[in-house]
Order: C-alpha cells, then sequence, then structure tokens
C-alpha cells in the first residue's frame, strides 16, 4: 500500500480535524512575515491561535470520533513543521542565535528521510519525552516573544521617552526573559536529540517487525 492510499484512500480523511490542522499549516507563514517585520504583538496573537488548535484538533477528533489514518500521520507532523517555521522565523528575526536550526533541523530530516522512504511514511511515536521536549521549545520560544515585545515596547529610547523611569524595570523584566526563555529553549534541543534516539530506535523496531511479519 502507498502513502497516498494509506492517507487517502483508507478512510475518510475530509474531517474538521484535518482541517484545522491544515489552517494551522497555513498561519505558519503569516508568523513568519511578522516576526521577520517585527510586528511581535500580532506575531503573538497568531502563533496563541496555532496553539490552540494544536490542541483543538484532536480534541474534536476524539469527542466526534473523526480520527483518520490521515489525521494521525499529519498532527506529529504538523507539530514538527510548527516547531520548525518558528524556529526559522525566530533566527531570520534575530531573537535566537543561528545555531538553534540546524540542530532542530538535522534529526527531524533524517528520521523524516528514514520513515518516508524506508518505512513508506511511517508516522512517528509519540513519546512523554517528545511531549516534554516540544513543551520546552514552545515555553522557551514564548518567553524569548514575549521578551522582544517588552524590550521593543519598553527597552528603545521612544519607548523610555514615553514611559519615563517606570519602562526600566521593565526593559529589565524582558532581558532577564529572553535569558530565561533561552535557557528553557536550549534545554529543548537537548531534550529534542533523546528524543530523536528514542525515535531512531522505534522506527528501527518497526522495521525488522515488518520483516518478521
Amino acid at each position: 500500500m502507498t502513502l497516498v492510499d494509506k492517507l487517502f484512500r483508507q478512510d475518510e480523511w475530509r474531517t474538521v480535524p484535518n482541517a484545522i490542522s491544515a489552517a494551522r499549516l497555513l498561519l505558519l507563514p503569516v508568523f513568519l512575515v511578522l516576526i521577520v517585520g517585527q510586528h511581535y504583538w500580532s506575531a503573538m496573537v497568531v502563533i496563541a491561535v496555532v496553539f490552540v488548535t494544536d490542541f483543538l484538533d484532536g480534541f474534536i477528533a476524539r469527542r466526534t470520533n473523526t480520527t483518520s489514518e490521515l489525521g494521525r500521520w499529519l498532527d506529529p507532523v504538523a507539530d514538527r513543521i510548527t516547531v520548525i517555521v518558528v524556529v526559522i522565523a525566530f533566527v531570520a528575526g534575530g531573537l535566537v542565535p543561528w545555531p538553534v536550526l540546524p540542530l532542530l533541523l538535522v534529526p527531524d530530516l533524517l528520521l523524516s528521510a528514514y520513515a518516508l522512504f524506508v518505512l513508506a511514511g511511517a508516522s512517528f511515536p509519540v513519546t512523554w519525552v517528545g511531549k516534554i521536549r516540544t513543551a520546552l521549545i514552545f515555553v522557551g520560544l514564548l518567553l524569548v516573544l514575549v521578551a522582544a515585545v517588552v524590550v521593543d515596547q519598553f527597552g528603545g529610547s521612544g519607548g523610555a521617552a514615553s514611559g519615563g523611569a517606570a519602562s526600566v524595570p521593565l526593559a529589565d523584566a524582558g532581558a532577564v526573559a529572553r535569558t530565561i526563555g533561552l535557557v528553557v529553549l536550549w534545554a529543548g534541543l537537548v531534550g529534542h536529540w533523546i528524543a530523536a534516539v528514542l525515535y531512531a530506535l522505534a522506527l528501527v523496531r518497526t522495521r525488522r517487525a515488518g520483516r518478521a511479519a
């Protein structure tokens, strides 16, 4: 069975949860443009919608019993694409250092290529390490974005002039939030590599089981 047959012909794929997942992906280029253009408030609104839809599609699928093979495949893929595009936006906007990008991309690209070409598009198993990894990366990036909003609002000369002395503590708080966010982000990247090793082992076991069958 080909990947197309598996995802689009095995069961009904035209469902509300899959449409929500697709909409989430369509919002990512908007977020990228907003970050590069330093429209941080608008970017926060867009990424908040992305995070809500990430929860909403799975919730609706479970409550309405509209799970599908496409949904099971698309949900983790959409999560990985979301993280990758968000990190690309942060790097392009100068909010995080560039080494974050290859550290994130390399294991994903290797595992995705193996799953696609060796295992005919097998989905990644969900693990608690992967969930913690994703949470740490998202929280770290969110703190960095909040810090950018605060510093943009109160850290510059314009912010200081409009806010007076009160803007100084807020700018300092923004700098602290950025530091904490980067620490959490790097912790998430460590978890990302640990999760990649666990995923690789699971994919190898899947291949062995397929051969045995």
